[in-house]
């Protein structure tokens, strides 16, 4: 008997049962990543949705010097420039410019320094879909010479 070499059947079960939990394992494992992974492939979206209404936003906010009206979901600047936020989206002199807009506001505040008084444009922002958005709070300052 000590010459024959073989599985027995109670290996063969706890070989099969050791196999078993490590699919298991790694099963759980790949399906965690990829979902994680599903969150970050959709982030940049959001990201250049909020850089494109940051590329037209400094640009209108550096060519004016005064802020003709402001409240929490628009502003328009001395030259006649507005921007809107409806229905998810803003909106630039009634040209969309950034989709999947989930919250969005304006404020603004003055702020002195050394004699030169400046104004704040703070702009509070969430964009994307579902749980997967990016949150952004930027302050901005209006020409001020």
């Amino acid at each position: 008997m000590k010459s024959e070499k073989g599985i027995t059947l109670t290996t063969l079960v706890a070989y099969i049962a050791i196999f078993v939990t490590i699919i298991g394992i790694i099963t759980t494992i790949s399906s965690h990543f990829y979902k994680n992974l599903g969150q970050v492939k959709e982030s940049p979206q959001y990201i250049t949705e909020f850089n494109k209404f940051s590329m037209f936003f400094i640009a209108d906010i550096k060519r004016n010097t005064e802020i003709i009206s402001i409240s929490s979901s628009n502003i328009q600047f001395g030259d006649g420039t507005t921007y809107v936020y409806e229905n998810n989206a803003i909106y630039r002199d009634n040209e969309q410019i950034a989709k999947n807009v989930k919250v969005f506001s304006f404020s603004s505040s003055d702020y002195t320094e050394n004699g030169f008084t400046k104004k704040i444009v703070n702009v509070a922002a969430e964009f994307g879909k579902n749980s997967e958005t990016i949150t952004r709070n930027v302050d901005f300052v209006l020409r001020y010479w």
